[in-house]
């Protein structure tokens, strides 16, 4: 479907209603105690179980192209980022409401002393950025290879 001038109209219109005129998304379902935490542990167990399959799918077939090592590497990662994310919700679930102390900055919550093991598991487990990041990075390097190697056979080898 090629847009033409009424349809650029119409769909601008749409988006501007959106934006200036937004009422409720009603896009979050919030599920009280403890439903909401199942469901999101049995989440994170379906995505370690098939970041696992996956993995292992690729080694199956046995790619070993630059792209396939990196979307590997982005498997193994993510299914670590969700173990380390399971586990730390396990130790939010443990963790005594009066251990955080909320600062005036909506972002920041200090972990207050005396630390135990669960407080010290719970704060290991909200540095997961050090994990998920080098797995998005492993991504988009992996699919960045991906394209090149399709743009370079498509024009016969030349780059």
């Amino acid at each position: 479907m090629a847009l033409n001038g009424g349809n650029i109209i119409w769909l601008l219109g749409l988006i501007g209603f959106g934006m200036f005129l937004p009422s409720e998304a009603l896009a979050l379902q919030v599920h009280g105690e403890p439903e909401g935490l199942y469901v999101h542990q049995m989440a994170h167990l379906f995505y370690i179980v098939a970041l696992g399959y996956f993995f292992w799918d690729i080694r199956r077939i046995a790619f070993t192209d630059r792209g396939w090592r990196l979307l590997q590497l982005f498997c193994v990662l993510m299914a670590c980022w969700n173990l380390l994310a399971f586990i730390g919700h396990l130790a939010g679930v443990y963790l005594d409401p009066q251990a955080l102390l909320q600062t005036d900055c909506y972002l920041q919550t200090q972990l207050l002393s005396p630390f135990t093991f669960n407080k010290s598991l719970y704060f290991v487990t909200k540095l997961d950025h050090l994990i998920y990041v080098p797995a998005l990075l492993c991504l988009f390097l992996g699919l960045r290879s991906f394209y090149r190697s399709a743009v370079s056979a498509s024009s016969g080898g030349e780059r």
